[in-house]
């Protein structure tokens, strides 16, 4: 496997932060020891600053978010898929002793200070909202209702993620995942 360039290992630092400790818990000096990168290759690869750099990574978190979620839904049904994502969030945070959260609620919760990645991370949210709202029409579910029942999984998953880490427990991704199976998975409505 190659060596990341300077510019991916910013990128993926960035995200990794983010990850641990949102757009406002580290500064450029955390990011630079992480990544192993000098200070001023950072500004000649986001001459902007943290504001730039955080917006790439968020817009790299979202579209890998993405592929994984198209991934599973090319190969399972939307209910199964469900399972297996919620199984990927379990083992990140559990791998990492909850210290992992999503970097696209980070992002969103910086948007007075960092809002193009906030809108970066809006972008995601909405895409993540209609694969999974896609999956289910697929499936033979209404269109109007799969894209809702689509924005009440991703908003569901993401305040998973939140309450899992809280209370450091994987529990009410099972919780999660029971509900919504039961009520989409069964026959189309």
């Amino acid at each position: 496997m190659p060596t990341p360039s300077v510019h991916d290992r910013l990128v993926l630092s960035a995200v990794t932060m983010l990850r641990t400790h949102g757009a406002d818990g580290f500064g450029m000096a955390a990011l630079l020891e992480h990544s192993n990168v000098a200070r001023r290759s950072m500004y000649q690869h986001f001459p902007a600053g943290k504001a730039e750099l955080l917006r790439e990574a968020t817009a790299v978190a979202g579209k890998g978010l993405c592929a994984q979620l198209e991934m599973l839904l090319t190969e399972h049904d939307a209910m199964d898929a469900l399972d297996l994502w919620a199984d990927y969030w379990k083992s990140a945070l559990t791998d990492s002793d909850y210290t992992l959260g999503c970097p696209l609620a980070a992002a969103s919760l910086s948007a007075p200070d960092y809002p193009d990645a906030a809108a970066e991370a809006a972008r995601a949210f909405e895409r993540l909202t209609s694969i999974i709202g896609d999956a289910l029409e697929r499936e033979g579910h209404d269109a109007e209702r799969a894209r809702a029942a689509g924005s009440a999984i991703v908003s569901g998953i993401e305040g998973v993620i939140i309450v899992a880490r809280a209370t450091r427990s994987v529990e009410p991704f099972d919780s999660f995942v029971g509900h919504t199976r039961a009520t989409w998975g069964r026959e189309p409505h």
